[in-house]
């Protein structure tokens, strides 16, 4: 394509691309990853991330680079109904729209974005506001899969570590960011066989050697207060 394509049109492509603040690195990979949009530049999606989301250029490349679609998805049908979900639906006012929530415009909203939220709300029991508010602080839940993520980890949540997910959630809805195996599952298992009581964020947030610190400051407070 980028050999039989004219050369003034794949100018105008990447002129239009660093004028909304990319580099000529992002534009190609922005071109290699959808080799049409050298030939048919994306003027309507720019024109709307930049004017009605709004994204200002440092956010709108930063969107971009991590996901290209953004530039490819189809206004009327793909970022317009996204838009909407986030401000109606989620109640996410926020101008600029945060990164996590300019991820996901390029998200289908019947088959992506609303299950999830349906998700959240019928397994937790959270009403819809509340599922809402989850959602303004943390957008990216709505990017995790349901069998693959969700799921699992509210069952360990409810199951394995016998606490409340509607409460949890609402405390720390950064819980799902966290791998289960690498993370979630082995300081759940650090603390119960210490019998150590510990909030979510607490358990999760810190790096390995604080976690590990934490633990045998407890240890020792426990211990001293036998003797």
């Amino acid at each position: 394509m980028l050999r039989s394509a004219p050369l003034p049109l794949l100018r105008d492509s990447l002129r239009l691309l660093t004028s909304h603040g990319l580099t000529t690195l992002d534009a190609a990979r922005v071109f290699s990853a959808f080799p049409y949009l050298l030939t048919s530049p994306p003027e309507e999606p720019l024109r709307f991330l930049s004017a009605d989301a709004p994204l200002p250029p440092p956010l709108l490349r930063s969107a971009v680079v991590r996901s290209p679609r953004l530039l490819a998805a189809s206004v009327p049908d793909t970022l317009r109904p996204a838009l909407l979900f986030f401000r109606r639906r989620v109640s996410l006012r926020r101008e600029p729209l945060p990164l996590a929530a300019a991820l996901l415009l390029a998200f289908n909203v019947e088959r992506t974005l609303l299950p999830k939220l349906l998700f959240l709300r019928d397994a937790t029991g959270l009403p819809d506001s509340a599922v809402c508010a989850v959602l303004r602080r943390a957008p990216a839940i709505l990017s995790y899969g349901i069998e693959t993520n969700l799921r699992p980890k509210l069952e360990f949540l409810a199951e394995r570590m016998q606490r409340d997910p509607a409460a949890e959630l609402a405390e720390f809805p950064h819980y799902f960011a966290f791998s289960l195996e690498g993370r979630i599952k082995p300081r759940h298992e650090a603390l119960r066989e210490r019998g150590i009581e510990m909030p979510l964020k607490d358990m999760l947030t810190s790096n390995d050697d604080d976690f590990r610190e934490r633990l045998v400051n407890v240890t020792l407070s426990d211990t001293k207060a036998r003797l």
